[in-house]
């Protein structure tokens, strides 16, 4: 313990509060909150702890900080908080959570409908929203596009347009953007889909019924035809969506449970009577400082979904959320019930109903893990690898006769995609078919300044004998040979390659072994082609608005970023255009590009 610690314990209050652990160069390593922070902060320097993680984060603490609250709710409130902006080295983080879609439904004068998918809480204060939906939820909002007319568009309601877009003219849209008098019409549509979003089929295709008769007698025929049509979309596309469950709730039924140093957290969302489906995911404890583990957990859980009307626990957490319900109300802005169903009972069968989800999700995990395992330790071994395998960085080059290069690297943890460490490069070197020059310019980019401890245990590239020569060489000039194994895939026979040995190994098609390097490969080759695919419209779409009078420079950067394509920018229409252009030259642009797509 340094001296600036020890000055720092001394005046630490018995108040309730929040305090922050640093490293040496002055990060945030853990964030924590206490009813008493002298007695609580103190506790990390004055005694041997058990928990080898604790000694660690002891171990690297070098500057203390603290926040005093007037509760010990209100420290709560903060210590979340700190979490999310920080991300503390310690601290349990949902980084791997799966997210699910939201329906939304815009809060404005015309509404319009989209897909949302996020982590962070959602704002209610721009629309409604409707899920999440963990299948179905763009097939859901196709339909109700197409039986309602509800715009998807960004267009900005509060301008008049002199002409709508083409989804007017194909009549998949009332044109509320140029047409203002069918207020009442369009945001009665917006309702009957809310209905619908809220499980009130029955309530819309009854008012739907009353007015295809009313259409009837009025002798609209035609009009009591598309009603009549409208029925049938509903309740062949929209009323089948989501399970049935009983009377109308508004409840999640959340479930977690330890196995080893995983969290496994499994949560059913019952909707307006329905169940909607379950979100799944895992925490990884590695490394992490527990302390209150529920609170904890749940508590992140809410900061990135909605908040029900009630939510549904195991008996077993009944004693560790003291804390996290007043948390929720206030995050909510109203009453949040906790259930402990110990009975039997409807939420007691839901609960059941849980524990069959996550113990199935807890198995498939290991499950899977097993044989990934497996397929690694085959790798180490039929290999002779000199480290276990568990992070592999592939290398792949895409280019058509050396035009829009780009270089790509896909990045595998212990035989899983980890894509939040994908990269990919844009070759600088003139435009060439060699793609030994390619390769060798892209990994001596990747690794020449890349310290050792940051290595992978696998550079795998895209190719044969001269891809992982050219690759070696470079490793060889730069320093850095034999801190990781240097193999390549050749695609011709799926022959893995080891640098400085000229017979390839061949493993049999059904090794998982042979599986974790294709995925990683497939990947990166995914990954590459879609970043030259972006460059290659790119330049096509530069090469044609340079051919445009009043296109300089500027706008074409502008109309690039905003319509990234020549095909884009043909499926508008003038007045779409000007709003970024003078209304001349979106004319202009558009008739030179229709003459040059016609020669």
């Amino acid at each position: 313990m340094n001296n600036l610690i020890k000055s720092k314990l001394e005046l630490l209050p018995t108040s309730p509060g929040c305090y922050i652990h640093k490293d040496k160069n002055g990060t945030i390593i853990y964030v924590g909150k206490a009813k008493n922070l002298k007695n609580r902060v103190s506790s990390y320097f004055n005694r041997e702890h058990e928990s080898e993680k604790t000694r660690e984060l002891v171990k690297n603490i070098e500057d203390i900080e603290f926040i005093i609250c007037n509760s010990e709710l209100d420290a709560l409130v903060l210590e979340n908080n700190l979490i999310k902006k920080y991300t503390p080295k310690y601290n349990i983080l949902l980084k791997d959570e799966k997210t699910y879609p939201y329906i939304r439904i815009s809060k404005e004068n015309f509404p319009n409908i989209k897909i949302i998918r996020t982590t962070k809480a959602l704002d209610t204060k721009s629309g409604l929203y409707f899920g999440p939906y963990p299948f179905g939820a763009w097939n859901l909002k196709k339909a109700l596009v197409k039986i309602f007319k509800i715009r998807d568009c960004e267009r900005d309601m509060n301008k008049i347009y002199p002409r709508p877009c083409l989804k007017y003219f194909m009549k998949m849209c009332p044109g509320p953007c140029t047409y203002k008098d069918i207020f009442l019409e369009y945001n009665g549509q917006v309702e009957r889909v809310k209905n619908l979003l809220k499980g009130k089929e029955k309530e819309v295709i009854a008012s739907l019924k009353k007015d295809m008769e009313k259409a009837a007698e009025d002798m609209r025929f035609e009009e009591a035809i598309n009603l009549r049509e409208q029925i049938k979309e509903v309740e062949s596309a929209v009323v089948n969506q989501v399970t049935e469950y009983g009377k109308e709730l508004d409840e999640d039924i959340f479930l977690m449970q330890k196995e080893g140093e995983k969290v496994f957290i499994c949560v059913l969302n019952v909707r307006d009577g329905k169940i909607l489906g379950k979100i799944s995911t895992h925490i990884d404890l590695k490394d992490k400082i527990e302390g209150n583990l529920e609170e904890n957990i749940v508590t992140a859980f809410y900061s990135k979904h909605p908040i029900p009307k009630s939510i549904v626990f195991q008996e077993k957490m009944e004693d560790e959320l003291n804390l996290v319900r007043e948390i929720l109300e206030l995050q909510r802005g109203k009453q949040v019930e906790f259930h402990f169903s110990k009975i039997k009972s409807r939420r007691k069968e839901l609960l059941e109903m849980g524990e069959l989800n996550i113990s199935r999700d807890i198995e498939s995990y290991f499950k899977k893990k097993s044989v990934v395992e497996e397929g690694l330790y085959k790798i180490y071994t039929e290999l002779s690898l000199k480290k276990y395998p568990r992070k592999i960085e592939c290398f792949d080059i895409s280019n058509i006769q050396g035009k829009d290069a780009v270089a790509s690297m896909s990045v595998s943890v212990e035989g899983r995609a980890s894509k939040k460490d994908y990269r990919k490069f844009k070759i600088t070197c003139k435009d060439t078919p060699d793609d030994f020059a390619m390769m060798r310019e892209v990994i001596t980019r990747r690794y020449s300044k890349l310290p050792e401890h940051e290595f992978p245990d696998i550079v795998l590239i895209d190719g044969g004998l001269g891809q992982i020569n050219a690759a070696g060489e470079v490793f060889k000039e730069i320093g850095k040979y034999g801190i990781a194994e240097l193999l390549s895939l050749a695609k011709r026979d799926e022959e893995i390659y080891k640098y400085g040995e000229a017979i390839p190994y061949s493993f049999p098609k059904e090794w998982e072994a042979l599986k974790i390097f294709q995925r990683v490969r497939d990947e990166a080759h995914r990954f590459g082609i879609t970043y030259h695919r972006k460059l290659r419209s790119k330049r096509v779409i530069s090469s044609e608005l340079d051919k445009v009078e009043g296109v300089g420079a500027k706008r074409r950067e502008v109309l690039l970023k905003e319509f990234g394509s020549v095909k884009k920018i043909l499926e508008e229409d003038v007045d779409s255009l000007a709003r970024f252009v003078p209304r001349k030259v979106a004319e202009n642009i558009l008739d030179t590009l229709k003459n040059n797509k016609d020669t």
